[in-house]
């Protein structure tokens, strides 16, 4: 009999998969056929499921005692609800029959077990349910308001149960809240297939929050299918009604805040939510309800079955001997005598189903089996259907109920509710059009003809087709067609332990469950189906290092063929390599050429790119793409990607001299969409004597910088563990001074006799704005070409490294011109490579010091002679910085010797005015004569030795002469000294000094800077007349 047979709906029709219950809307799963969509696996499998999924059945019992918080009770748990003992026949329809095999369980008496050819063996059932209430006094309020959980009392119902249970069972679910203890146990064949397991706990005592009162439910998934979820509730006690109200508010709160943990919709085939009551398959919702008999006073239900409550040993000898007239075909309902009758006469006044025809409580699709037993409280304690005798007489009552439901049954109900309110808003529709309506509706009676009307269908009329069962419920599929189906429901009379009887209800439940050995096989098959699919849609691309020339060596053959290998990488010279990308899908591919930060990211890169796309006729493409630019390739065209290993940060070689990293790089070619590349780039370094600072260069092998191997200190560290005696200057230094000064005669001379006169071939050095700089400067300079100039530069250092003649250097075609200025730039590199300078930040910082104090003094200033001696003194601490000093002075006062002979510079005696002959020398700036100035100054090679300087300097002064006439080639010399000074007082100082940001002070600190340089430039006159030009 079902709980709602007043409300019948309906007829549903069941999902075509067993067990599974989607909404109409979601009735039918995706068709293996459908396109795979490649970004989901878990929706791809999903999609076969038919295939790797089958129709299970499986037994489920459950169990409902109020304990009371009686000791002992937990020793008749395996009695009532692992064996099914203390059935009573006189007290329930269930017979008892001795033909039940004999069980597996701890129980050896079969003859108290029910008959019913639907209940199964306890190994049989897959999943038990027990539901405790009172496990600990719940009237106490030291139990009642406990903080925390006393887990002792549910440790020694878990230990009864699990003796009880045949061997295997396993615990998979447990909660409790205060007297409140639920347990769920699996079946070995079962217990694999539960997942998803999460519990929630609701109390409803006092203040609506306590848990004396409330409930405890567990969700689990079966067969990664099918949601199930159990209820265990103790509801609010009393017979007024304001408890049942409570009852009521009770039922609604735990529905209500009950929240379970999500499930990962991708280790599973349930897509739809199952975080809250309601949204399960199936639903079990048991415990003491606490719902009474209303309208009737107790002692009238005792006195109505009082008669089914005789002494029971009378009982059952008149059972015993009427034995042989129990095959009577007598229906219990239609005898007015029997205990079915009597609870028939009583079920209409339990509030329980009240409530549920009044749409209050349990309305929402619940069910429940044919009570078919004695009322399950309130009894004396150890007596078999003796009720309550005690002082407050309670009236007996079905207080301990098992419901049950489907998502079938929910749906249904929520399809009635809608349907009603459709019903209703057409007849509020109906009453709103008024009485016109109405007399039209009158006329059908007048036209109806009892002669035409129907004739044709008077035949075809069944009257046993119109048969409809009075007793209709709320369910109305047949049992063959219910996926959950009530086997046995019953009481058990005969355990005495407690005031109230245990309540045991059996189910068949059939579901859609996968099979894990098929699912993993169709999972295979769908990896494999999706992996085509998406290396057939994505984007692929294939990268060839291009290995031609002969930096291929046999080392690359054995490694990477996808790595770059830029060989032997000097300073300051590009070496380039090149790799091709295609595309070898069938779709266009974008991609980017990244190079990821790495640890060293304060250092510069070595490693330079670009891409040069494919030439397209209706776009401007096929230029060179900047680095990090997205890129697009369609299916078959090609890119190149032009890659350049190139070190001209000092820093970075300093640190490769030094050993501190290496050239080595990955570059990550980002397909979007499809596999990245990682490309490996790498070179050896080849060490320099750019970068280093004076004390190794003194201490450098004489076979030059490229013989040393980086080890991670620096060549001044390593002389003094060998024990190395330095040099007196850089021999590097000395190389390139002298070099320069002998090219700059050189140059000079060609110049003079290879170019005429004519005004479009004036000298570089004549050359204005800027000739007063060269050969330093580079606006001088003739050689322009920068393809030509690179390799030169290149040979220009390599020489350097590895102590080659600068002769052997240039090919003959090169003219001293072009030689001049490319060691020319090579120096400037040198000096600006070298660590803290010539003249170091802490010197400089004493230099200037005394500069601004003299001209704070007012001081009279120094001669050329005295700055020099300053100068050279404030340097003596170190031989190899006073030297290379020297070096670098020596070589300027030549150059300018050249640019600007000092024999243009008047005599202290002589006339303001020149010759006639120095005139027109004048006009040629006497760099055109056939016959070059001869310098007879001393050879500079003697400082590497000696480490001294032999010097015959002059001061002039301009004092002697009364307002003298401004002589151009004085003026000249004097601009070819200021702008050399200038150009070399930066080289030669520390780049460590801070450099105002205001102008004026910018400009004040290079005119000082300048005034170290500039006397030395001045003292140096070495020609054919002598000493400073033959100034006497």
């Amino acid at each position: 009999m079902s709980s709602n047979a007043d409300h019948p709906g309906p007829q549903f029709q069941p999902p075509a998969t067993p067990g599974d219950f989607p909404s109409e809307s979601d009735n039918r799963e995706p068709s293996p056929d459908a396109p795979l969509d490649p970004s989901s696996l878990p929706r791809a499998v999903k999609a076969r499921r038919s295939e790797y999924t089958r129709q299970r059945s499986i037994r489920i019992k459950v169990g409902s005692w109020n304990v009371a918080a009686l000791p002992g009770t937990e020793q008749d748990v395996g009695n009532w609800f692992a064996d099914r003992k203390g059935i009573s026949e006189e007290f329930s329809e269930i017979r008892v029959s001795d033909k039940e095999p004999e069980s597996e369980g701890n129980g050896d008496d079969a003859t108290d077990k029910a008959t019913s050819p639907s209940e199964t063996e306890p190994n049989e059932v897959g999943l038990y349910a027990l539901g405790l209430q009172e496990i600990v006094d719940v009237s106490s309020p030291a139990e009642a308001l406990r903080p925390y959980v006393d887990p002792a009392p549910a440790s020694k119902w878990k230990a009864a149960v699990q003796k009880a249970l045949p061997s295997g069972y396993q615990l998979v679910a447990e909660t409790q809240l205060v007297g409140l203890l639920l347990l769920i146990y699996a079946s070995p064949s079962v217990v694999d297939s539960v997942s998803s397991v999460s519990c929630a706990n609701v109390g409803t005592g006092l203040l609506g929050y306590m848990g004396n009162k409330g409930g405890v439910a567990a969700r689990l998934l079966l067969g990664e299918t099918t949601g199930l979820v159990f209820v265990n509730c103790h509801l609010a006690a009393g017979s007024d009604k304001g408890s049942l109200d409570r009852r009521n508010w009770d039922a609604s709160q735990i529905v209500g805040r009950a929240k379970f943990d999500a499930i990962d919709s991708d280790l599973t085939l349930r897509d739809e939510p199952t975080e809250s009551i309601g949204k399960e398959d199936f639903a079990f919702w048991f415990g003491d309800l606490n719902y009474r008999l209303e309208d009737i006073p107790g002692d009238d239900v005792r006195q109505v079955l009082a008669r089914h409550a005789e002494d029971e040993n009378t009982k059952e000898q008149r059972s015993n001997t009427s034995s042989v007239d129990s095959d009577d075909d007598t229906d219990p309902h239609s005898d007015p005598a029997s205990l079915q009758t009597t609870i028939s006469s009583l079920l209409p006044h339990d509030q329980l189903r009240l409530q549920q025809a009044k749409y209050k409580a349990f309305h929402d699709g619940w069910r429940e089996g044919d009570i078919s037993f004695l009322p399950t409280y309130k009894y004396d304690v150890g007596s078999v259907a003796r009720f309550d005798s005690s002082e407050k007489q309670r009236g007996p009552s079905w207080c301990d109920r098992i419901l049950y439901r489907s998502r079938q049954d929910r749906e249904r109900y929520e399809r009635l509710v809608a349907e009603t309110a459709d019903s209703r808003k057409r007849d509020d529709e109906m009453k709103a059009r008024g009485l016109d309506k109405a007399a039209a509706d009158d006329n059908v009676l007048f036209d109806y003809d009892p002669d035409v009307d129907g004739a044709d269908d008077a035949e075809e009329y069944d009257p046993t087709n119109d048969q409809t069962s009075d007793g209709a419920s709320f369910q109305s599929q047949s049992d063959s067609e219910d996926p959950l189906r009530l086997e046995y429901y019953a009481s058990h009379q005969k355990i005495l332990s407690s005031d109230h009887k245990p309540l045991a209800a059996g189910f068949t439940l059939s579901f859609e469950s996968v099979i894990p050995h098929l699912k993993a096989k169709v999972h295979q098959e769908v990896v494999r189906e999706l992996d085509r699919a998406e290396n057939e849609s994505r984007p692929g691309l294939t990268v060839v290092v291009d290995r031609h020339g002969v930096y291929a060596s046999k080392d690359d053959s054995d490694g990477d063929p996808n790595a770059v290998n830029f060989g032997d990488i000097p300073f300051d010279v590009p070496v380039r390599r090149s790799m091709t990308v295609a595309n070898t899908s069938g779709v266009p591919a974008t991609f980017t050429l990244e190079k990821p930060e790495g640890a060293d990211g304060w250092m510069v890169s070595w490693l330079e790119y670009q891409v040069e796309m494919p030439h397209r006729d209706d776009s401007e493409e096929g230029k060179y793409v900047a680095a990090a630019q997205e890129c697009v390739l369609h299916p078959g065209e090609l890119a190149n990607v032009e890659l350049t290993a190139y070190v001209r940060d000092i820093e970075l070689a300093r640190a490769l001299n030094d050993g501190k990293t290496q050239l080595e790089e990955i570059l990550v070619l980002r397909v979007v969409s499809g596999r990245d590349h990682f490309i490996s780039a790498y070179g050896k370094w080849l060490p320099t004597c750019f970068g280093r600072s004076l004390e190794d260069l003194t201490l450098m092998p004489e076979a030059g910088a490229r013989t040393m191997s980086p080890v991670g200190i620096s060549a001044a560290e390593r002389g003094k563990q060998n024990k190395d005696v330095p040099l007196s200057a850089p021999r590097e230094l000395f190389r390139l001074t002298e070099a320069i000064s002998e090219l700059t005669e050189r140059a000079a001379a060609e110049w003079s006799m290879t170019r005429d006169d004519s005004d479009d071939d004036t000298p570089p050095w004549l050359r204005e704005p800027h000739g007063a700089g060269w050969p330093f400067a580079p606006e001088t300079w003739t050689l322009k070409d920068k393809d030509e100039r690179m390799p030169l530069l290149a040979s220009a250092r390599e020489a350097l490294d590895t102590s080659q003649s600068f002769n052997d250097l240039f090919a003959p075609e090169v003219s001293s011109l072009h030689r001049l200025e490319i060691l020319s730039e090579t120096l400037i590199v040198f000096l600006g490579s070298l660590q803290d300078g010539i003249v170091t930040a802490s010197v400089w910082q004493d230099l200037d010091q005394q500069i601004l104090t003299r001209e704070k003094a007012k001081a009279s200033p120094l001669t050329w002679e005295e700055s020099q001696a300053w100068v050279l003194e404030s340097l003596a601490y170190s031989p190899a910085h006073s030297v290379s000093f020297t070096f670098v002075t020596f070589m300027l006062a030549r150059v300018a010797n050249e640019v600007a002979p000092a024999t243009s510079i008047p005599s202290r005696g002589s006339s303001n005015k020149p010759s006639e002959e120095e005139a027109k020398s004048n006009t040629k700036a006497s760099d055109n004569t056939t016959q070059p100035s001869t310098p007879t100054s001393p050879s500079a090679g003697s400082f590497i030795s000696g480490g001294s300087l032999r010097r015959r300097t002059r001061t002039f002064t301009s004092s002697s002469v009364a307002e003298p006439t401004i002589n151009p080639l004085a003026l000249r010399r004097q601009t070819v000294e200021t702008v050399l000074s200038g150009i070399f007082s930066s080289l030669l100082i520390s780049s460590d000094i801070p450099i105002p940001t205001k102008d004026k002070e910018r400009r004040a600190l290079e005119d000082r800077k300048r005034s170290i340089v500039e006397p030395f430039l001045k003292a140096m006159g070495v020609d054919n007349k002598g000493p400073s030009g033959g100034v006497p």
